[in-house]
């Protein structure tokens, strides 16, 4: 979950300003470009919230560091991502490196962590941890996110793209001058030779390699004072602004109405369903609430799930549901069209598709229905596999209930591989009472451990609506 001191900073700055736009910026370069203070400058001045995500991989190398933990023990770094938290600085920047509650900012930034901090970053593991970190920050947008993969990797999806270029040379001066130093010096040209050295390091990694995104907009720096720099890069979000006005920030609502041809559909289907296989359900639909957000959430056995699920609510809640599912079907004939008009929203499989989440957020935000399947994708088994937190996550930062449901016997009635589903057999739906996956959560969790907690908590109750053969990683 995002930290309190991150949720704080930003309903301070989002509460005041709900006309405005709410960007999301990337804002990429090279070390020493000067992405920081520009970009701290920038939000400063526009009214945005700041986060430098490499604050972040600072705060991790130092803390490896000080606990003896080098880069070759994975789950050692990936465990030192949760006591690791940004708090604001009181103008809206996520300025503050707190471990453990105690503000260790200054130990970062120093020239020991500067050496070690390339090497850290290059860690596959250690950027996964703390990917999910810098994506659940920039929730809720008005946001400029400074690193060197931001673009292309952290926020791929983000309103606006900028790339800050200045060569080597320029940026080694800088840094010099800003420490003191003579930039033609030894001391100076110790730190050209370091940035040339990190330099090629970030280009050549094989994980996130330092690049612009392909939509990126890049400013070249070179011989600019700060203050050209930072109206460089206000300029640039002003005209995305303009280009996206405060109605953007606010589209239609997602219909919430059932069509007369989904009904209809749907009363089809159960015909047909009726004639191929006994359909038994268990549990009182009536639990299911009439207003507000909701989610259902199912275990996904079969290509039937969606079928008999969506015939069977769509008749007896009288609300229309809203689905995530692969964005492959809406290439298909009708099939696509049907998913475009009723209520299926797309998800890229292939990423961490950062705009189906906020997609299901903003459902749920408008007080709809959302159905998903926790476990992401179908079982090959029929059994229940390991679940994603991306449910937990909605849950708990909406508030919104969740009902559990499991359906048992479809993966025989049409089982994974075969085109065609076999008649005579039987499907049972099971329904949970709705309940807050927040009091699943003990006491003292946070972050990770939190959403794991309520993950297996779900799962765990879905478990228990099927048969023991079903159950698997959560019997």
């Amino acid at each position: 979950m995002r930290s309190a001191a991150s949720r704080v900073a930003a309903a301070a700055i989002l509460a005041g300003m709900p006309d405005q736009p709410r960007l999301v910026v990337a804002l990429d370069g090279p070390g020493s470009s000067g992405k920081s203070s520009v970009g701290a400058a920038a939000a400063l001045e526009l009214g945005y919230r700041f986060m430098d995500t490499g604050l972040l991989y600072r705060a991790a190398t130092w803390l490896a560091g000080r606990r003896g933990i080098e880069t070759d023990d994975v789950s050692g770094l990936v465990e030192l991502v949760r006591e690791v938290e940004l708090g604001p600085d009181g103008q809206g920047r996520l300025a503050r490196v707190l471990v453990d509650g105690i503000d260790e900012t200054d130990d970062v930034h120093t020239e020991e962590v500067d050496r070690r901090v390339s090497a850290y970053s290059r860690v596959p593991e250690l950027r996964a941890a703390l990917l999910e970190r810098q994506r659940s920050i920039a929730d809720g947008g008005r946001i400029i996110v400074a690193g060197r993969d931001i673009g292309t990797v952290v926020l791929p999806h983000a309103d606006l793209k900028i790339f800050l270029s200045a060569s080597a040379e320029e940026r080694a001066r800088r840094r010099a001058e800003e420490r003191g130093l003579d930039p033609a010096g030894p001391e100076g040209e110790a730190i050209l030779a370091e940035l040339r050295r990190r330099d090629d390091l970030d280009s050549t990694r094989a994980v996130a390699p330092l690049r612009p995104a392909d939509d990126a907009r890049i400013l070249v720096t070179d011989g600019n004072r700060f203050e050209q720099t930072v109206a460089m890069v206000t300029d640039a979000i002003r005209a995305a602004e303009t280009e996206r006005p405060a109605t953007a920030d606010a589209p239609e609502p997602f219909e919430s109405h059932i069509a007369w041809w989904m009904m209809l559909l749907a009363r089809a289907v159960r015909v047909v369903l009726s004639a191929f296989v006994r359909l038994r359900v268990e549990g009182d639909l009536a639990t299911i609430p009439r207003t507000g957000p909701v989610i259902l959430a199912s275990n996904h056995a079969s290509n039937a799930d969606p079928v008999v699920l969506g015939a069977l609510l769509t008749l007896s809640l009288g609300r229309r549901m809203h689905w995530l599912a692969k964005k492959e079907i809406f290439d298909w004939p009708i099939i696509g069209w049907m998913a475009r008009n009723g209520g299926i929203h797309p998800v890229d499989r292939s990423t961490a598709d950062v705009e189906a989440y906020r997609t299901a957020r903003r459902i749920l935000d408008e007080g709809q229905v959302l159905f998903v399947f926790p476990e992401g994708t179908r079982s090959a088994d029929g059994r229940l596999q390991p679940a994603r937190d991306g449910v937990a996550m909605l849950a708990l930062r909406t508030g919104a209930p969740i009902v559990p449901i499991g359906i048992a016997g479809s993966d025989r009635v049409w089982p994974r591989g075969q085109k065609l589903p076999r008649p005579g057999g039987r499907v049972t739906v099971s329904l949970g009472p709705p309940f807050s996956l927040a009091d699943e959560v003990p006491a003292g969790l946070r972050g990770r451990e939190a959403k794991s907690a309520a993950t297996k908590g779900l799962m765990r109750r879905i478990a228990a609506l099927l048969p023991a053969r079903q159950r698997g990683v959560y019997g």
